[in-house]
């Protein structure tokens, strides 16, 4: 491990190093287990019962930004639109899925007033998403409406690989016209910049961040979460992080998780954003609770099991079949179980809806929530950005917010059934997909995922 990397871990210890007591499976809050495991109501879950002896007798301090989770799309595209109607000066998007539906177009109308009034609008759309667009809920992109020969056939081998069939046929859209058209509007939507953040920025001083494409299905159906991040440094320390003039920084309140190759300098001596999230795992000494879209990335399967191990109470919420590598997800499910021997402080519930949300929160008082999933592609491909921060209060809000998404689902059993066979075919689209990026994108660094 390389200094930059000890110096953030040492970090992480010596906030817990000076009232840690040992944890044993002596220690483990019954109560809350049993509201996991189907014999009592999910709503009894209560993680504030948690004896941490960092989240009691020392207290985080408030961080210098207000956080606000959106939970839920509606929730979130509501602020979204607010804020877009408030804009004054500018607004920047980027994204990685866009359809065309309700979701998609009440965006762009919002977008075009905004430019109509003045307001100076960057929007950075990635061309790999229109893929999914095109395998995905409507099968309509928003922006690219031109189906050329490469990528249908691209589009045609992930339906096979996948199981799932859309289409191709895309309508025409005069509202997409209009604004990349529109004087106040600048969209970048014809490069491959395997960029897979879900951002918002106005007026330089607000930020949301999280896991929602725009879209009928990520506002409607999906379990997902945006953070809206307000006041102090919330834009400026986002910029300063893809501008690679600061590294992450684990003692601020707050701060900004980044897999970026343009302009992102490492973080420390080969310090990557998987490095940065498995030491946040690695730190976990009484309870750790995830809700992750897609999983398959093996250093997390790893850190999971080893968390599991030394007796954290692990809680993963996931879904039951996902929209795309559903085999390997339910394979890395079913592998924690049999690696743990279904360990009473493991469980793993399968929610019937997709999860499209992707948070970690350690201990009750530090949180990971973003675009980031528990996969190769996400570690090493794609450009990604989560929220870091240190904050009791909101850490319980995500908590608060999985536990009621798990209310809908159902514990996974003593095995998860999966199909082999789909499981490595989509083991080999996702190397696949990641060898692409290493191809097309300047890297620097090597351990734990390139940035």
């Amino acid at each position: 491990m390389g200094h930059g990397s000890q110096s953030c871990l040492a970090k992480l210890r010596l906030m817990r190093a000076a009232t840690h007591t040992p944890m044993t499976l002596h220690n483990l809050d019954s109560m809350a287990w049993a509201s996991l495991s189907g014999a009592s109501r999910c709503d009894s879950f209560d993680p504030s019962m948690s004896t941490s002896p960092v989240s009691m007798e020392r207290p985080a301090p408030e961080p210098a930004a207000t956080l606000d989770l959106l939970a839920g799309g509606q929730l979130a595209f509501e602020r979204i639109w607010r804020r877009i109607d408030e804009a004054r000066r500018s607004i920047h998007v980027r994204c990685f899925d866009w359809r065309d539906d309700e979701t998609g177009q009440k965006t762009a109308h919002a977008l075009l007033r905004a430019a109509d009034r003045g307001v100076a609008i960057t929007i950075l759309k990635d061309r790999v998403a229109m893929h999914y667009e095109y395998l995905e809920a409507t099968h309509q992109s928003f922006f690219h409406k031109k189906v050329a020969l490469v990528p249908r056939l691209s589009t045609w081998f992930l339906m096979t690989g996948y199981g799932r069939w859309g289409s191709l046929r895309q309508r025409h859209s005069p509202l997409a016209d209009a604004l990349v058209a529109h004087k106040n509007v600048s969209v970048a939507r014809d490069e491959k910049r395997f960029d897979h953040a879900k951002l918002f920025v106005f007026d330089d001083e607000r930020v949301i961040v999280g896991g929602m494409g725009i879209g009928d299905d990520f506002r409607l159906v999906n379990v997902d979460f945006m953070v809206e991040v307000s006041g102090a440094d919330a834009a400026a320390r986002l910029a300063d992080r893809y501008a690679g003039r600061v590294p992450f920084d684990p003692g601020r309140s707050f701060d900004y998780l980044l897999h970026s190759f343009q302009g992102t300098a490492l973080d420390g001596d080969g310090d990557s954003l998987a490095d940065q999230r498995l030491r946040l795992i690695d730190s976990a000494r009484n309870r750790l609770t995830v809700e992750m879209a897609y999983l398959g990335d093996d250093r997390c399967t790893d850190a999971l099991v080893s968390a599991v191990r030394r007796g954290v109470l692990v809680t993963i919420l996931t879904s039951a079949r996902a929209s795309v590598i559903a085999d390997l997800n339910l394979y890395t499910c079913d592998q924690l179980l049999q690696r743990t021997r279904n360990a009473d402080n493991l469980r793993i519930i399968l929610h019937p809806r997709m999860v499209h949300g992707k948070a970690i929160v350690i201990d009750g008082e530090w949180v990971d929530i973003g675009s980031t999933n528990f996969t190769p592609l996400s570690h090493g491909g794609y450009e990604e950005v989560n929220l870091y921060c240190h904050d009791r209060r909101f850490a319980r809000e995500v908590e608060d917010a999985i536990a009621r998404d798990i209310q809908e689902g159902s514990p996974a059993g003593a095995r998860v059934p999966y199909r082999g066979a789909y499981a490595w075919v989509e083991r080999a689209i996702v190397a696949r997909q990641l060898r692409k990026t290493q191809r097309r994108v300047p890297h620097s660094g090597q351990r734990g995922g390139n940035q």
